[in-house]
C-alpha cells in the first residue's frame, strides 16, 4: 500500500513543478520606439479648441534637450503644449523666458498613462526662448514633443501670461 501512495506523492510533485514557469521562454519588455513614442505624444497634444492653430512644432532627443527662440509677434495669444516620452528618463525641466520674465516647470516623462501635456499661455510681443537642458547618461531614449499654438482671445483658459504670472 506504500508504493501507491509514493507513486502518487511523485506525481503530484512532478506535476507543480511543470507549473512554475521554469524552462518557458520569459515574456519580453516593451521596447521603446521613437514612431511610438511620438505617436503617443501627438494624442496627448491634440486640442479640442478649433480655433488653436499650430505655429512651430518640435520633437528633440531627451539626450539633446533643447533650445528655441519663437517668435511670438501678432495680435493673437500664444499656448505651449509640450509633454515628454521616456523609459530612461522620469523628468525634464522646461524653462520658459521672455526679455527679464522666467518660468520653469516639470513635465513627467516616464509611465504608460495618458500622458498630460504641460499648457502654458503667454500674449503676443517679444520672443520666447523655451530651454530643456540635455539629460545626461548613456544615450537615453526619449522625445520632448512641442506644438506652439495660437488662441482665439476667448478661448484662453486659466491665466492669460503664465511666464509673467498672473
Amino acid at each position: 500500500m506504500r508504493i501507491p501512495k509514493l507513486l502518487i506523492l511523485l506525481a503530484v510533485v512532478t506535476a507543480l513543478a511543470g507549473c512554475t514557469g521554469q524552462g518557458e521562454d520569459p515574456v519580453p519588455e516593451a521596447v521603446w520606439e521613437p514612431d511610438d513614442a511620438l505617436q503617443r505624444a501627438q494624442a496627448a497634444l491634440k486640442d479640442d479648441h478649433t480655433s488653436a492653430q499650430r505655429v512651430r512644432f518640435g520633437s528633440p532627443h531627451v539626450g539633446s534637450g533643447m533650445n528655441e527662440k519663437l517668435e511670438t509677434s501678432g495680435d493673437k495669444p500664444y499656448r505651449l503644449d509640450l509633454v515628454c516620452d521616456s523609459t530612461d528618463v522620469r523628468k525634464v525641466t522646461v524653462s520658459l523666458a521672455r526679455e527679464a520674465a522666467k518660468k520653469e516647470a516639470d513635465v513627467t516623462c516616464v509611465g504608460t498613462a495618458r500622458k498630460v501635456p504641460l499648457r502654458i499661455n503667454f500674449p503676443a510681443g517679444p520672443p520666447v526662448t523655451i530651454t530643456v537642458a540635455p539629460t545626461p547618461g548613456d544615450d537615453p531614449t526619449g522625445l520632448i514633443v512641442w506644438e506652439l499654438k495660437t488662441l482665439n482671445p476667448t478661448n484662453v483658459q486659466g491665466c492669460a501670461d503664465e511666464i509673467v504670472g498672473c
